[in-house]
């Protein structure tokens, strides 16, 4: 089998360099580091037998390689849910620092606000944590989400509203 040289605005390489530490804790803040590299790999080697599919035109290589890597993710949705779990109650167990100059108190809310939220991002269904993910820990903006997730930018937008309102307190947007 000849191997051919792909390229997709620059070389795979390239590609690799410039954005496989961001796919990497992309995929780490989901589903841990256990499987991070994995992960990674897969989707920078879908990226590369996919790379005659790819549209500049229609994302940035970044939102793309964060589409393929959340597709690659939902194959261990599982496995996310019970981490999500495991750091709530984590979190509610987490004592508060005896350091009497640390606000405690503020410490303590801290802790249980993390662990209600991370209960009630466990509860979302799998799209919806895809999409809060991409926003919150990556930073995407919502055309970049829309590629990535490949869904119009209105629905990125309303799903985001709606996911607010579901894990702030008291259900304000």
């Amino acid at each position: 089998m000849e191997l051919r040289q792909v390229t997709i605005g620059a070389d795979v390489r390239a590609l690799y360099e410039a954005h496989a530490a961001d796919v990497y804790r992309y995929v780490a803040r989901r589903l841990g580091d256990t499987l991070a590299a994995d992960v990674t790999a897969e989707t920078f080697r879908i990226a590369v037998q996919k790379a005659d599919a790819f549209d500049p035109a229609i994302a940035h290589p970044r939102a793309w390689l964060y589409g393929i890597a959340t597709n690659v993710i939902r194959v261990h949705w599982r496995t996310e849910q019970r981490r999500l779990r495991a750091m709530e109650r984590e979190a509610r167990n987490t004592p508060a620092a005896s350091d009497p100059l640390l606000d405690v108190e503020g410490r303590v809310d801290a802790t249980a606000t993390l662990g209600a939220v991370l209960a009630l991002v466990s509860e979302l269904p799998p799209e919806d944590r895809d999409l809060l993910t991409l926003y919150a820990w990556e930073g995407c903006s919502y055309a970049d989400i829309a590629a990535a997730l490949d869904i119009p930018i209105g629905t990125v937008r309303s799903r985001l509203h709606r996911i607010r309102r579901t894990i702030t307190p008291g259900g304000a947007a």
